[in-house]
């Protein structure tokens, strides 16, 4: 009867647009948390919880709890996601979802039966995959060119170009292949002749994900047959080449030697710092201050190899306690964790509030909000973030910095804006160290080494400011 129900349902929503269904987007190998959260004081003990997952209309039952006890341990090896049944009592079924797949798509329905009454709540969750590098290669008989990227969602658009700034596309052929595991393999064939020299690139969009991937292929049309120009040639380009490494070597040496430099002045003065200060990070899970934290020490500490010192990509219960990590002896960076959706604050509001108080009147605590530029804020969103600046000033007299993580979703010119008008001082983009990509550079060291200086900037206000502020608390 209940797939019967929730068949009708998706019918429903399918020709009708109904906007009750929320809608979230997960990209393929990452978690993803589907959130059902009710009315605990209507929650009785022996009253069952239930999860469906329906696609094309076939829905199948997934989760199934009476009392706490699962009811469908037979089928635990092979079904998807989990629930905490401790954590019904707070009102929370959510479903956690670990490393997403294509068949993770669909339409979800949570079911609590309360006292009088039923609380059901509709997601559908779209999957989206990134392709993998196109491999570019030339034929040998036909003048022509293949492109071609495998695992991706949905259909990728592929374009062609040149470095003479021309666009090849209209001469090319693109076909998508659906493979056994849900996901696109697409090959492109451009046909063309070349009479000069010049550098084709296939590049394939994913535009869901605003991803972008390009081959590009050097083309010589032929060969000279003047032997005179040949073997000047064959005598200039050496000595070009040569000159050239010279003066690129030199080039790389001094910048190199002036990068280094200035990364050891600023871990220098990190080091030497000896104020009490608490840096807190204050966000949501997922959104990359788990990994911050992680960055900023790996940036910090250059001879230790990367370590997991904050628990990222850690599941539940870690996001239930905040993580301390200590930079130095004085400088320790914490985080405070909020709410997954557009409600921030958790119930722990007051004691978060209170604490910080406490802490300002021992030592200086520089806030910095954590927000990913993977999607877009909402109204709802927007109003909440303004309502915990305006929490976070209450207690620290200004507003926090902000650090915008995974900048290379391209969100990030779009957010700072808006932060900015919010009154952050700082607002900061980072594509942060992480477990699966720790390759160090110079760039991204100085990147969050200037973040950290800037937060301990913030710590050394004239001592008027200071007593200012403290009263005001």
């Amino acid at each position: 009867m209940k797939l019967f129900v929730i068949g009708l349902i998706l019918l429903v929503v399918k020709r009708t647009g109904v906007s009750f269904v929320k809608k979230i987007t997960a990209v393929r190998g990452s978690d993803v948390w589907i959130e059902c959260m009710f009315d605990a004081a209507r929650m009785r003990q022996n009253k069952p919880v239930w999860w469906l997952h329906c696609e094309n209309s076939n829905c199948t039952e997934i989760q199934h709890f009476r009392d706490g006890v699962d009811q469908l341990q037979d089928r635990a090896a092979s079904r998807r996601g989990r629930v905490y049944p401790d954590k019904f009592r707070e009102g929370n079924a959510s479903l956690f979802i670990e490393n997403v797949q294509m068949s993770d798509k669909g339409l979800y329905e949570c079911t609590a039966v309360l006292t009088g009454g039923l609380y059901t709540k509709f997601v559908e969750v779209t999957v989206l995959a990134s392709y993998e590098p196109p491999q570019l290669t030339e034929a040998l008989d036909t003048p022509s060119f293949t492109c071609s990227s495998r695992n991706g969602f949905p259909p990728a658009l592929v374009t062609w170009t040149g470095s003479s700034g021309m666009n090849y596309t209209p001469d090319s052929v693109t076909q998508h292949t659906l493979n056994p595991e849900g996901l696109y393999d697409v090959v492109s064939k451009l046909t063309r002749s070349f009479t000069e020299e010049e550098t084709v690139c296939c590049t394939v969009w994913n535009q869901p994900l605003q991803q972008h991937k390009t081959n590009c292929m050097r083309v010589t049309p032929g060969q000279e047959t003047d032997d005179q120009h040949i073997m000047m040639m064959a005598t200039l380009i050496p000595v070009a080449l040569f000159i050239l490494a010279c003066c690129v070597g030199f080039m790389i040496y001094r910048y190199l030697s002036k990068g280094h430099q200035n990364l050891t002045r600023m871990r220098k003065r990190i080091s030497s710092f000896s104020d009490d200060t608490v840096i807190v990070l204050i966000g949501r899970p997922k959104h990359g201050m788990s990994s911050l934290i992680n960055s900023c020490v790996f940036a910090y500490k250059a001879e230790e190899p990367f370590a997991n010192w904050a628990g990222a990509e850690k599941g539940p219960p870690h996001y239930a306690q905040p993580e301390e990590v200590p930079l130095t002896e004085h400088i320790t960076i914490t985080r405070a964790l909020l709410q997954p959706e557009d409600r921030f604050w958790t119930s722990e509001r007051d004691s978060y509030l209170d604490k910080w108080r406490k802490q300002v009147q021992c030592s200086t605590c520089p806030f910095v909000f954590v927000q990913s530029c993977i999607n877009k804020l909402t109204a709802t969103t927007k109003d909440e973030i303004q309502k915990l600046f305006e929490d976070v000033r209450s207690v620290s007299g200004s507003y926090p910095f902000t650090a915008l993580t995974m900048k290379n979703f391209e969100n990030a010119d779009e957010l700072k804006p808006f932060f900015k008008d919010l009154g952050s001082k700082h607002v900061f983009t980072f594509h942060n160290y992480t477990m699966q990509e720790h390759k160090r550079s110079a760039k991204r060291d100085e990147e969050f080494l200037d973040f950290v200086s800037a937060c301990i900037d913030e710590t050394l206000v004239p001592e008027f400011e200071t007593v200012h502020l403290r009263e005001n608390v």
